[in-house]
């Protein structure tokens, strides 16, 4: 699939954060139709449900000590994320950009196929710890499928997750599949990690093999320093030139669907991640 930067005009970017100001404001939800043609290039299936903007994850989708911060991580948030439900199937997913070591980025703007941007900062993280090996920004994911208290877990869903590996408007994606990689050690409370036994997989090879969660709920925050040798920042060069974390376009896919005989229905949740300069919104 390739997107190129759809940008709304200056008048209706005003006019859409003007409404969804005036929807909090008025105490419901600002909301946009997910346009999604999940990455592939093509009039794919529309799941038909709204994407949410910069709200917090369900209560089932945050650690139970502290309260307001996922499991994934204390000093994360629960707050800002691009959040989609699929009430019926009990499932919600959700995905939101944090600079590291620092506060979460709201969302930029909905582009002409209803797909949300975030706009982050170009460069390395800038904190006191910082470590200059890492982009100053970081995704973070969360899979839950306990809305419903009598759904299957995790192992009974096909989950994926799509990451854009071309900083081009064009997209590469590295495709990966949830897997349950080894049983979690007993729970001890209010102890971190709360590791779930759950990684993401390309093919037979461990990728992403420390997600954070419960037997129902998957989380993770990633880097694209993690994936930089594989995403060439100057393709007018023989080879692949590792990514300076420099200016760019990125989306992220987020699928999942039960395992069960003739399923059909399809919960996605598709995210632009563009690098600039000087981002929008600030944090």
């Amino acid at each position: 699939m390739s997107h190129s930067f759809r940008h709304l005009s200056s008048t209706a970017v005003a006019a859409v954060f003007a409404m969804g100001l005036a929807f909090q404001a008025g105490g419901l939800p600002s909301a946009w139709a997910d346009d999604d043609n999940e990455g592939q290039g093509q009039a794919g299936p529309n799941d038909g449900l709204p994407v949410y903007l910069d709200h917090e994850v369900h209560s089932t989708a945050q650690d139970t000590c502290p309260g307001g911060t996922l499991w994934q991580g204390r000093g994360n948030p629960a707050t800002t994320f691009q959040r989609k439900r699929n009430l019926d199937a009990g499932v919600e997913l959700a995905i939101k950009a944090i600079l590291r070591e620092g506060a979460d980025i709201r969302s930029t703007y909905v582009d002409a196929d209803g797909l949300v941007h975030i706009e982050v900062p170009t460069g390395t993280e800038l904190t006191p710890t910082a470590n200059p090996n890492r982009a100053a920004w970081n995704f973070t994911f969360s899979y839950d499928v306990a809305l419903n208290p009598t759904n299957a877990m995790l192992d009974g869903w096909d989950a994926d997750l799509w990451i854009d590996l071309d900083p081009s408007e064009k997209t590469k994606y590295l495709k990966l599949k949830l897997a349950k990689l080894t049983s979690p050690p007993p729970a001890a409370p209010c102890l971190e990690p709360d590791a779930n036994g759950y990684g993401w997989k390309s093919g037979n090879t461990i990728v992403i093999g420390d997600d954070e969660g419960t037997d129902h709920v998957t989380q993770n925050s990633q880097n694209l320093a993690f994936y930089r040798t594989q995403i060439d920042g100057d393709p007018n060069t023989p080879g692949i030139q590792p990514y300076n974390f420099g200016p760019g376009q990125f989306d992220v896919v987020m699928m999942i669907k039960r395992k069960q005989a003739g399923e059909k229905s399809k919960t996605v949740l598709h995210v632009v991640f563009d690098v600039v300069a000087a981002p929008t919104q600030t944090p």
